[in-house]
């Protein structure tokens, strides 16, 4: 495990201020930012766990606010506080200031409500 993914995930454990603040080194992948669960949800029919979340942090509001905008209906990776990544869907809940929904295969990862998890932006493709 990377130094920086080892750094930002006992900040999620630690609780201890924001993934976020950990800079990159030039050429890694994208920061984290840290987030919460609010509700979680699973469809075993479907084979879906969709999650509504927002930032765990307030200094990161408007960062995360900004990333569901710009990648409304994106794949992302997420990575849980054991520190799997798991690759994802996240979307921007419209009504909701601030909120979004994370969407993956269900039992391919678990969250339950107020867990915390990272998020990673999504990399632009190659031209």
């Amino acid at each position: 495990m990377s130094q920086f993914f080892s750094l930002a995930l006992l900040g999620v454990t630690m609780g201890v201020g924001s993934a976020a603040a950990q800079p990159p080194a030039a050429g890694s992948p994208k920061p984290l930012v840290a987030c919460r669960a609010l509700e979680v949800h699973t469809d075993a029919v479907l084979g879906v766990t969709v999650v509504v979340f927002h930032q765990r942090d307030d200094a990161d509001r408007s960062r995360v606010g900004e990333l569901l905008r710009a990648h409304d209906g994106a794949g992302i990776e997420f990575q849980t506080s054991d520190g799997a990544s798991h690759p994802a869907t996240v979307m921007r809940l419209k009504s909701c200031f601030g909120r979004g929904l994370l969407l993956f295969r269900a039992g391919a990862a678990t969250l339950v409500e107020k867990d915390d998890f990272l998020i990673r932006e999504p990399t632009p493709a190659a031209p």
